[in-house]
């Protein structure tokens, strides 16, 4: 199966687009003039807590709900007003919704039978299908006779047999355990490379989209937040409410003792000077409090005095490959380190001080 475009072509564009339900003062606005470019074969995903508006944009984009107002365009065409099937997309739904009377086999191929493609054609890309998701042992049997994670596979293959321009994934792991969810992310990924079509997909689930996306877009109140690669997202959040929702974070509110361009000095519970990088277009008023934000695994534990920071231990978690250090700095503020564990690390006590140093570069001012 081959790729469906250029990579660096524009494969979805969404502008000034918006969704109201209901009217008067019943109406709630799910969607707030939303403007966003989708790349041909790109793994993108919308992001966000329940009621943020992404499966209604996905069911915008999908043609199962119409816009209120603004264009959307696939592959160049204007699609706002035609309904799912004179689209060329598919969706993967939560429930994968197989027919239980049909086999494997069959359930791939429907699809394709209803869109009257010649038995050979069919009877072809269902061989192809299966190969794809390996389920080639399997397709002979009824959903009721596989696993959840195998039925996973054949809704995906169903759904890629007619090779649709984009591909909808609306939660599709939620109802797997977390061994099979990390399972089929990675093959999720491995599909989307394969097939080169663009996939679209919506979760809450904050590893899920850092660990399979080439771009996310955190929305929050009908609103995208922040657009960028997961990398840019995690490491350079633009406002708290991004910083809170990906990752554990530490918020430092911290008073600005100078600027110079894109950074600003601040000043450290304790006294100790640090940096901190601006957004582009902040400039902050010297003595002001700013709201700065740094990732757990930024700090290292050191001798109380020796580092930026001190504080006492509140408690520790364990994860197995690492500990969350719970802290709090002399100043009164919380302060979370993640510090990975090995067969000789000792557990940290509550009550016992420590120090932290900062990783250079480290901390970031958030807007707002």
């Amino acid at each position: 199966m081959t790729g469906q475009g250029d990579s660096g072509s524009v494969e979805i564009e969404i502008r000034d687009l918006s969704k109201v339900f209901g009217q008067g003062a019943a109406a709630f606005r799910a969607l707030n003039t939303i403007n966003l470019e989708i790349r041909t074969g790109e793994f993108f995903t919308l992001l966000g807590p329940s009621g943020c508006g992404k499966t209604t944009l996905l069911r915008v984009i999908a043609g199962f709900e119409q816009p209120s107002a603004g264009s959307l365009r696939i592959n160049g065409k204007e699609v706002a007003g035609l309904g799912p099937n004179a689209r060329p997309v598919n969706t993967v739904f939560q429930n994968y919704a197989l027919f239980p009377h049909m086999t494997v086999a069959q359930n791939i191929g429907f699809g394709l039978k209803m869109l009257g493609r010649p038995r050979a054609e069919v009877e072809a890309t269902t061989a192809e299908m299966l190969a794809l998701v390996k389920m080639e042992a399997m397709a002979g049997r009824k959903p009721s006779e596989i696993s959840g994670g195998q039925q996973q596979r054949v809704a995906l293959a169903r759904a890629l047999a007619p090779r649709p321009r984009v591909l909808l994934l609306d939660e599709p792991l939620s109802a797997l355990d977390l061994k099979l969810r990390k399972e089929m992310q990675s093959e999720l990924k491995r599909l989307q490379s394969e097939t080169g079509i663009t996939f679209i997909f919506v979760t809450h689930d904050q590893e899920e989209a850092l660990t399979m996306s080439d771009r996310i877009a955190v929305m929050s109140a009908g609103n995208i937040l922040q657009l960028g690669t997961p990398n840019d997202i995690y490491h350079a959040p633009s406002e708290r409410f991004v910083a809170d929702f990906i990752g554990d974070t530490n918020f430092l509110d911290l008073p600005v003792a100078s600027v110079s361009g894109d950074s600003a000095g601040v000043t450290l519970p304790g006294g100790k000077a640090a940096t901190a990088r601006l957004p582009a277009g902040m400039l902050p008023v010297l003595g002001e409090k700013v709201t700065t934000v740094i990732r757990p695994e930024q700090a290292q534990m050191v001798e109380p005095g020796a580092g930026d920071l001190d504080g006492v231990v509140e408690n520790a978690v364990f994860f197995g490959t690492d500990t969350h250090v719970h802290l709090r700095l002399d100043d009164g503020q919380p302060f979370i380190l993640r510090r990975q564990n090995s067969a000789e690390t000792a557990e940290p006590v509550a009550g016992t001080r420590m120090g932290l140093r900062l990783s250079p570069g480290a901390l970031r001012v958030l807007k707002g």
